[in-house]
C-alpha cells in the first residue's frame, strides 16, 4: 500500500512539476523559471489593478507569469516575407515610437546573445513602472517577442529574471 501511495504521489508531483516549468513556443524550447506561477487572463487583470496604473503585458497570450511581483510574458509573431527585418532596424524603429511619448523614459538598449540566439532587449519606464522587452531573431518567418513589467524599486529582481528566461530559451530545430 505504501508503494502505491508513494508512485501516485510521485506521479503527482512530476506532473506539476512539468506543468509548472515549460511554456509554449513554436520558434524557441522554454524552461520557464522555477519560481514562476502561470496566470489567468482573470489573475492577470486583478494583480495589474491592482499594482500598476497601466499595463503593457497582453492578456490574450497563452505564457504569462508571475516571478516575485513581476509579471513575465512571451509569445510568438509571425513575419511575412514582406515584414523580414533585422534586429538593428527593429531597434531603430522602437526607439523612434517610445521617443514620441514625452512619458517614457528609455533606459537601454542592446542586442545580446544567448544560446546562440540574438535578442534585442530593451527597458523603458514611465513613472515608477518599467517595461523591459526583449524580441528574438527570426527563425523559421517567426520571432519570440516578451515583456516583464515591474517597479522601479523591483529592478535586480527583473534582470535576473531576464537573464533566466532567455537562459532557459533554445531554438527549435527545423
Amino acid at each position: 500500500m505504501k508503494k502505491i501511495s508513494f508512485l501516485v504521489a510521485g506521479l503527482f508531483l512530476s506532473h506539476f512539476a512539468m506543468s509548472q516549468v515549460n511554456g509554449h513556443s513554436d520558434v524557441v524550447n522554454i524552461t520557464i523559471p522555477k519560481k514562476a506561477a502561470k496566470l489567468t487572463k482573470e489573475k492577470l487583470v486583478t494583480y495589474t489593478n491592482s499594482n500598476y496604473k497601466r499595463s503593457q503585458v497582453p492578456i490574450d497570450k497563452e505564457n504569462i507569469y508571475q516571478i516575485d511581483g513581476l509579471i513575465v510574458s512571451f509569445w510568438d509573431v509571425p513575419a511575412s516575407e514582406s515584414n523580414k527585418r533585422d534586429l538593428p532596424v527593429i531597434q531603430s524603429e522602437i526607439l523612434g515610437i517610445l521617443k514620441r511619448n514625452n512619458e517614457n523614459v528609455i533606459n537601454y538598449s542592446k542586442i545580446i546573445t544567448v544560446n546562440n540566439i540574438q535578442f534585442l532587449v530593451f527597458e523603458y519606464q514611465k513613472g515608477d513602472e518599467v517595461f523591459l522587452r526583449f524580441i528574438s531573431e527570426l527563425k523559421n518567418h517567426k520571432n519570440l517577442n516578451g515583456i516583464i513589467q515591474f517597479k522601479k524599486p523591483d529592478e535586480d529582481k527583473a534582470q535576473e529574471a531576464l537573464k533566466d528566461l532567455l537562459g532557459g530559451m533554445h531554438f527549435k530545430n527545423e
